[in-house]
């Protein structure tokens, strides 16, 4: 909806749900859902850009979430599930 609106995408932060996210489990998999529920209980519903917070996982190893301040991207207060 926000793009449709007319308005520019952010790319958000995958490594923040891999490191951070408790619910799910970092590299070795996950669910939306979850994660979407996390983000919102647990973050303020605040999700940070790829870019003050980028992808740093790999090889089977995930850094620990980083306590360092990062840019907002997004705020979510929830989400639905759209079938195909």
């Amino acid at each position: 909806q926000w793009s449709i609106a007319g308005n520019a995408l952010t790319s958000l932060s995958e490594q923040m749900l891999v490191s951070c996210d408790t619910v799910d489990e970092g590299c070795g998999g996950g669910l939306m859902d979850n994660a979407f529920g996390w983000i919102v209980d647990n973050h303020n519903g605040s999700v940070y850009t790829e870019r003050s917070y980028p992808y740093m996982s790999g090889g089977g190893e995930t850094p620990a979430c980083s306590t360092k301040p990062h840019k907002v991207g997004a705020v979510i207060s929830g989400h639905v599930d759209i079938e195909s």
